[in-house]
Formats: C-alpha cells, structure tokens, sequence
C-alpha cells in the first residue's frame, strides 16, 4: 500500500467516525423524546435509548480497533524498513551501536555499584526509621565519634523517640575448632540488637533480657556460614557448647543466610552486659543504633538526643563537658564516606554518555543529508512530517535498543573489572554481592530510551524539513542541501567541551592520587609482614600476666630465622582507626579532665619503631628497662612537641594521661612523625605507651623480614603457637598491602576517571574528524576552484585546520567554564591540589587542541589531493 493511500484511509476512518458519532446522537435524542411522551422518567427515557442504539457503539468501537491495527501495522513496517535500512549500511551501523554500546555499558556497570551502595534499602523492615546516634564534640571537631557505655544508658533510658536502642562493640573472637584456634570477627551486641533490625533467627532465638545480665551472658549466636563451614549445617547445634575465647558458650541460634550488620561482617554475636559501674565511666568505644517510634520525624529524634546528652553533660561534666549527640539515617550514615566520590562516577559516566550521542547524532545528521532525495520524494507522494519524523526515530530507535543489548555485555564485563578494583576487605556497607539485576536491566532500558530521544529526535525534526524543490533537484550530499552544517558543529562543540570537563576531572584526580603516593607515611612497608592477634580476656585478665605474654611472644618471634625485627601497636597505620585521650602536664595543678587538651596515643612494644623504620629524633625507645612494676615512661612525636612544647625540651617532662595510667608518664623519647589514620592526614599529636606497662587485650604484630616477608608467616604463627598454642592469629598481609588498600578509593576513582575521559576525548576525535571531513565533501567544488586559481596545499591546510581549530576553541571555552563550575564537587575528593590547578587545566586543553588537530589532519591531506577538474565536473 502506499504512502497516499494509507493516508486516504485514515481519512476516510476520522470522518466515518463522525458521522457516526451524529447519526448516534440524532437517534438517541429522537428515542428518548419518545420515551418521554410514553410516561417515562427522564434517567430510564435516556437508559432505553442508549441501550437501544448501542449498536452504534459498538460499531463506533469497531472503527476505532481498526484504526489502532492500522497504526499497529504501520509501526512494524516501519521497524522492517528502519532494519533494511540499517543493514544496507553496516559501517555507518557498527560505528553508533558501539559508540552508543560504550556510553550505555559504562553507565550501567557504574549504575550496578551506585544502586548497591547508595539506592537500595537496606535490608531489613522498615529501614527507614533505622538511625545511628554517635556522640559529636565542635570543640574536638569530632561529629561521628564513638559512645561512652555510661551516656549509651542515659540514652536508652531517658529518650522518648525511640521504641529501642542498642550498644555494639566489634572484636575479634577466638574460637576452638578441633583444637584448633580460629579468629573470627564477632560483635557484642546488647539485647535489643536484633529487635531493632527485625530479623528472626532461622534456627534457636535471639538474645532476651536476661542475656545482658552479667554472669548470664555466656550464650552465643553463630551467622548461616559459620554454621555451613565449622559445624556441617548441623541443627542439632543449639544448647551445644562451644569455646569463645576459652570460656564454654552455649549456641542459642544461628542467624539466615547473608545477615550481617552494615560495613561489620561479624560471624558470631554475643551478648554485651553493661551496669552503671565505675569501670564504664571512662572510654567511648560503642556504636549506637536505634529504631524510631512511628511518626517520629529525624528533627525531633535529633532534638530529644540534644536534650538527653544535656542530662549527661550535667551528670558527668569531667566525662561530657563539651560532648553533645547526633543523629543519622543508617544508610546515610553507613554510606557517607564514598556517597560523593559514586555520585561524582556516575555523573562522569553520564557526560561520556552525551557524548555518545552527540557523535550518534551527527551521524545521523550526515547520513541523513545523503538520503535527502528519498525523503523529498516521500513528502511529495503525500506522506506527513510527523511520519517522516516517526520514520527517522524508529531507526533511532533500533540503534539504541542493538546499543543496549551490546551495552549489557560491556557493562557485564566491566563490572567485574570495577569489582576487582574493590579491596577484599573494604567495609561496604552492604555484605551481599554488587551484581547486575533487575534495577539495573530496568535502568538500562530507560537510559536507552531516553538516549534514542537524545541522539534521534533532533535529527529527525532537522531533516523533515525537506525543501522539496531544492531535494529533488540538487538532493546530493556535495549539495549543501539540508543546512545542517551549524547544528552538526554545534554537536560536535558539546562533545569536545564534555570531553574538555572529564579531562580535567580526571586530571585533578590523577595529581592528586600521585600527590597522596608520594607522601612519607613515615616508616617503610617494605618487607613488613602484619598479623592481628585477640588475647582471651578468661586467660589473660591479669595485666601482669598479659604483659608478660606479649613479651614472650615477640622474643619467640625475633628468633625465628628470617626474621630482623618484630614489634607491636594495638592500632597499625593506615587502618582508619586511631585512639584518643586526654593528657596535662603533671607539673601544673589538677583541673578538670574536660578541660585538658587532647592527643592521639598508641600503646606499642620495644623494637616497633626499628621495626617500623620510624625514626627516634631524640631520647631513647622502650627497652627491658621498661617493665610492668618499674616507672611508667611514654615517648611523643614531633608534633606533639611542636604543638605543646615549642622550643622547649621535653625530655624527663611528666604528664597525666586520662584513663590509661595511673601514675604520671615520663616523657624519655621523641618519635618522627607518621601517618596513623591515613596518608591524606596531618600527623596528629600523638602519646606512645609501653605495652609492658599499658597492655591491650589486642594487638597486630609487625614483623620485618630479611627478605620477602610471605615465607616468613607460618614461621611467625608456628612462634605465637609455641607460647601458647590457642592462641589464634588473623588478617595476616604485608604491609605493602596495607598501603595499597588505604589508597584504594582514591586509586579507583582516578583509575575510572582516566577511562572516561580517554573515551571521551576518543568519541570527540571522531566527532570532530568525521565534521571536518564532511564539511571537505561538501565544499570539494569550492576548494578545487581554489586549487584550479593556485591555491597551494598550505593554504588548503590552513583552511582545513582553521575549521577544526575554531570548533575546538570555542569548545575549550565552554569546558573550561563547566570545570571552573563544578570545581567545588571535586575539591572534598582532592589532596594537596586545588580544583584550579593551573597544570592540569593548561594539560587538558593542550590535548584537547592537539587531538583535534590531529582528527583535522587526514581530511586536510584529502583535501590537497582534490582534482579540480573532477571537483568542477559536479557543476
């Protein structure tokens, strides 16, 4: 059928339609006057003539269902001859379904991780009225800080937001498997833990009451893998007892499959008893979570913690003087360290999307130039422009969709890619795996439909804009028919200046991750080996005999062949954890504890820092001399000195410090700075205490090797067993590793954004390339008449060059406004480099310039070699 003939009935369908809409209101009428003259009421005059003449209706109906098949049958007819036309060039096709491939595949892998961290809920009922409360101080600048045991009480005891609310406190646990020790991550959790999260067990109970009674706490739960792996799935495990740090535990339930708290992946839960004892007066170490009464809004809760910390404040002014609390949404919270650095990744790979389509576009626009004769004859047999629009938009259409399907692939594997990026032990805050699933099928989709409308909608309203007879007459692509050039340059200024923003962005990053990995962290990571170690508080409750233990642990170790030196911190560098204390010199009265000023401190062994090849400046280090019953001593680094003590010695010096010691440390060593939390850290003033006078019931053995250190670790491990053979030993890596993994999220996002931007500047060169070679064809008469009157082939160049250059001049002003705009995005994810970094924005524009020269280069050598003779014979 043709296009004039189809469209006669369509007429013909609109004006049956109203006639017969006339016809069926004339009878109505006309019956119901009748119906009314019988004796009927109005309603049953009107319900009789309607049910009379419902075969109108359904005639009417009729009609319409014909018109929706027709409208049915002319999409598919346009989706067949979209696809013959698509097949008929299978360069022109390849090219945009890869370029639209890359910008769809790319934006689905980062969709995948985005939607896993910061979308989805988290998985338990209702979690929006999940919050996390932390302790907060402006005077210590300190908005997320841990909990005193003492105000968690207080807390649950006099706020009325809450319907409950629940101390944790993560700890590795021992665990006896044949006779052999295990360490484990555990939790200990108070009773009202697993109401709050509203996850039953699958087999045996949850804590009661009862359980965080002291004396009555010794019953554990296990998760669903500890089960599977140590116990066979066997469910006759509840009521049997198990050894937890060398004390029986009875099992009272095993928790279903993938259960876990955000960013902790505990295998065992036990309760954790807490009294209003003097023991918990001093410390904060507790993580706070609690389920919000219905209707109670995240403000009020907010304000009810602010009054309750108030009443603590008052009660133990010496504890929380300047402590007030806070409130946070729990995936908020869980998320708030990589919500900006995924939201800055997502963005980026949406602006590589537009620059797919902007390359498609043009595409288009070019291969839509070339058909201008066929769309001229359409419009002159009678076809409308809507359905010359809606013939243009289904190839689109079929583009995206064929771009979608190999944008899966893609993003299928570079998923993975992202996924091996991860660390292995990087505390998500989600324990199930990121993969690709319905969301993301569904997001997919979407982003494709809306990408055809991007890349296909202004193309075909350009070129349904036929002037028929310009078309048939001169409907060439050596025409200039069609007057699209400014629009096809306008494209390809967009994607040049998108591809000038992600350059930028990623070379901010990238200075800044080769700024971060050049910073002297303050010791050497080479040859060092890292192993954690959880003592049993049932066997070594006796500081004395706790501290001995250590001793003899790092003597065995020392001995072993291989082995240069060993040490010990309860805290190793560059894992994000870090204790604090307060301090005052014991030469100046007693005041207040809340008023002292405040340091870092770190409880380590004699030989930790030779070990650590962290240099002593002056004094001497921890030695035998240093015992559990001998004068407590501390050493202090260089910015203590500096902060505290500028221009004065303070060797012999003696300070009070909170909680920890007793008696007042002497001050007999001056330690080089190091990095403790993380590289992008100022080193802090920091406290270091003997192990032998201080020891923790935790500690991570470091251990310098002769040479490589992986040998040396059964070695090690065969040590700490000689000195107590159940004595389990965890999180063995080197410290290289350690290294790595602390710049692991400014390595990634550099990493992604370097691809981008590659792609980006990739997809702009062919832009670029594929207007200037274009606009060649299409001038070839005017540059072989320059030829013919002597033109040179420098002349021919500059005006190739002039061209490209001028599109990408005006780009780069573009982009480097849009930089300068969302310069305050990067600068939080940025270090030791401003976001208006000179070096990096004259790099981008540098390659911007020169990748746009070069895409100018091969069309400008075809344009030397133009014949005029064949250029003019198209006149």
């Amino acid at each position: 059928m043709s296009w004039i003939a189809r469209l006669r009935g369509m007429l013909n369908r609109q004006r049956l339609d109203r006639e017969l809409d006339e016809e069926l209101r004339s009878h109505v009428e006309m019956r119901t006057a009748d119906n009314l003259a019988a004796g009927m009421s109005p309603e049953d005059a009107r319900f009789a003539a309607q049910k009379r003449f419902g075969n109108f209706t359904l005639l009417k109906e009729d009609t319409r269902a014909v018109d929706i098949i027709g409208w049915l049958d002319e999409c598919a007819r346009d989706f067949r001859y979209a696809l013959r036309m698509l097949k008929r060039s299978p360069g022109f096709t390849a090219v945009a379904v890869l370029t639209l491939a890359l910008g769809i595949g790319a934006n689905s892998a980062i969709f995948s991780v985005v939607d896993a961290i910061l979308l989805r809920p988290l998985p338990y009922p209702e979690p929006e009225r999940l919050v996390r409360i932390w302790e907060s101080s402006a005077k210590y600048d300190s908005p997320r800080n841990v909990v005193n045991p003492l105000n968690f009480l207080d807390w649950r005891d006099h706020s009325q937001s809450f319907e409950s609310m629940a101390a944790i406190s993560g700890a590795m646990t021992n665990l006896s498997f044949h006779g052999q020790p295990v360490a484990l991550q555990g939790m200990q959790v108070s009773p009202e833990f697993f109401s709050i999260l509203r996850v039953p067990p699958l087999l045996g109970r949850t804590f009661s009451a009862a359980d965080g009674v002291a004396g009555q706490d010794h019953v554990v739960i296990l998760s669903y893998e500890l089960w599977q792996r140590q116990y066979g799935a066997n469910p006759k495990i509840i009521d049997a007892k198990i050894d937890v740090d060398a004390v029986p535990f009875t099992v009272i339930g095993v928790m279903p499959r993938g259960f876990s708290f955000p960013k902790i992946k505990s295998e065992v839960w036990t309760p954790l008893a807490l009294a209003r004892t003097a023991e918990w007066k001093e410390g904060r170490y507790l993580t706070v979570v609690a389920r919000l009464k219905q209707g109670v809004s995240l403000s009020q809760a907010q304000q009810d913690m602010q009054r309750v910390a108030n009443f603590t404040a008052q009660a133990r002014p010496d504890n929380n003087k300047y402590w007030s609390a806070n409130v946070f949404p729990m995936l908020e919270d869980v998320t708030q360290g990589v919500r900006r650095p995924l939201w800055v990744l997502l963005a980026s790979v949406s602006f590589l999307l537009l620059i797919a389509c902007a390359n498609v576009a043009n595409l288009l626009l070019m291969r839509g130039t070339a058909r201008l004769r066929e769309l001229a004859v359409r419009s002159a047999l009678g076809a409308a422009r809507s359905r010359i629009v809606r013939q243009l938009f289904v190839e689109s259409l079929l583009l995206s969709l064929a771009g979608m399907a190999a944008g899966l692939l893609l993003a299928q594997l570079g998923l993975r890619s992202l996924l091996a990026l991860i660390p292995q032990n990087a505390p998500l805050p989600r324990s199930e795996p990121i993969a690709m699933d319905f969301r993301v099928l569904l997001f997919t989709f979407l982003a494709s439909l809306l990408t055809a409308m991007a890349f296909g909608l202004v193309p075909a309203l350009r070129l349904s804009r036929v002037d028929l007879q310009s078309a048939l007459k001169h409907g060439t692509p050596r025409s200039g028919v069609g007057g699209h050039q400014a629009l096809r340059r306008s494209f390809v200024v967009a994607e040049v200046s998108l591809a000038l923003l992600l350059s930028v962005g990623a070379g901010l990053m990238l200075r800044s991750f080769a700024r971060l990995i050049s910073v002297d962290p303050g010791f050497s990571p080479e040859h060092l080996l890292t192993m954690h170690i959880w003592t049993s508080p049932a066997r070594y409750f006796d500081n004395l005999k706790r501290s001995q233990y250590f001793d003899r642990m790092l003597t065995e170790i020392r001995a072993t062949p291989g082995v240069r030196a060993a040490g010990s911190t309860h805290f190793l560098p560059l894992k994000r954890m870090f204790s604090g204390s307060c301090f005052s010199p014991a030469d100046q009265p007693a005041s207040s504890p809340s008023d002292w000023p405040s340091a870092q401190f770190l409880i380590i062994s004699s030989g930790y820092l030779q070990t650590m090849s962290t240099a002593l400046l002056s004094g001497r280090d921890f030695d035998d001399r240093d015992r559990f019953s001998s004068q407590p001593v501390a050493m202090v680094n260089h910015a203590f000195v500096e902060r505290f003590y500028s221009g004065q010695s303070v060797l012999g010096k003696q300070l009070r410090v909170c909680w920890t010691m007793e008696k007042p440390v002497e001050i007999v060593g001056v330690v080089a700075d190091a990095r403790q939390a993380q590289l992008q850290d100022t080193p802090e003033p920091t406290i270091f205490l003997s192990n032998s006078q201080a020891p923790m019931y935790f500690a991570t053995l470091v251990v310098r090797a002769a040479g490589d250190p992986g040998p040396i670790a059964r070695s090690a491990e065969a040590a700490i067993h000689r000195v107590d053979p159940e004595q389990a030993v965890s999180d063995i890596q080197t410290m290289e590793t350690v290294f790595s993994d602390s710049v692991s999220s400014p390595r990634f996002q550099a990493v992604l954004l370097m691809m981008f931007a590659g792609l980006a500047v990739a997809l702009a060169t062919i832009g670029v390339y594929g207007v200037v070679s274009y606009s060649i064809s299409q001038r070839a008469n005017e540059i072989g008449i320059r030829i013919a009157l002597g033109a040179r082939s420098a002349n021919v160049v500059r005006l190739v060059l002039r061209e490209a250059l001028t599109l990408a001049v005006i780009a780069l002003l573009l982009g480097l406004a849009g930089a300068l705009a969302l310069s305050r995005v990067l600068e939080s994810l940025l270090f030791e480099v401003t976001p208006t970094d000179p070096i990096t924005l004259a790099s981008a524009c540098f390659i911007v310039l020169a990748v746009s020269a070069l895409a100018a280069v091969l069309p400008a050598r075809r344009a030397m070699r133009i014949d005029p003779i064949v250029a003019l014979r198209y006149e």
